[in-house]
């Protein structure tokens, strides 16, 4: 499925994280697809930095996140996404399709979700108008198919940490993808005695607050 995308981009490696290809790509194929990163391709920000929708040759349509030079914990969340995502291929898990290191910046290439995040659509102009009922039960449902995928049939688990509406990318046909994995970590990485508490507060499940 991903070979005719891969193909596109002006990569001249393809590096193989487990068992998924995914492109290395050159940053002025990077620069060139978001307008040298134009402020009017920006789609969101985050902790780290932005999120700019680009279009590589032929046509094709993605997203960049931009993590810029941030010490150790940003390294560590890019270098996360990649072995997760790289391992990972589900209808309800954003698709990772590649990266690159420019300058000491770090560049994570997904599927473009045309829809945004779940919290732009319940929280920004249109203000839930295009979440129907039915709507809001499949975005429900594609989320726990995601989360089932993560915790039951990944091996080890992964338990993302960082679930929340921002995080739940919705494309063309409002289907829901579970993204961001940059706290993430797998059930047999885990050292309750020693793991920070990570996530967002309103988001954080209670027995991992309590402990």
């Amino acid at each position: 499925m991903l070979a005719p995308i891969l193909s596109k981009f002006n990569s001249l490696k393809t590096s193989r994280k487990g068992v998924v290809a995914m492109a290395m790509i050159e940053y002025p194929s990077l620069e060139a697809a978001t307008g040298k990163f134009s402020a009017s391709n920006v789609l969101g920000v985050g902790g780290f930095g932005c999120v700019y929708k680009a279009v590589f040759d032929g046509g094709v349509a993605a997203a960049v996140k931009r993590l810029e030079a941030g010490g150790p914990e940003c390294e560590k969340e890019f270098e996360n996404e990649l072995d997760l995502l790289g391992r990972i291929r589900h209808p309800n898990i954003v698709t990772l399709l590649g990266f690159c290191v420019h300058e000491g910046n770090h560049y994570i290439v997904y599927e473009l979700m045309h829809k945004g995040s779940l919290d732009t659509q319940l929280h920004g102009a249109s203000r839930g108008s295009a979440l129907s009922w039915h709507v809001r039960m499949k975005i429900a449902l594609d989320m726990a198919r995601g989360l089932e995928y993560l915790h039951e049939h990944c091996s080890p688990p992964v338990i993302h940490r960082d679930l929340k509406s921002s995080n739940i990318l919705l494309d063309s046909d409002f289907n829901a993808k579970i993204s961001d994995f940059g706290l993430a970590v797998t059930s047999g990485n885990i050292d309750k005695g020693s793991m920070k508490l990570s996530g967002t507060l309103g988001y954080v499940a209670p027995e991992y607050l309590l402990g």
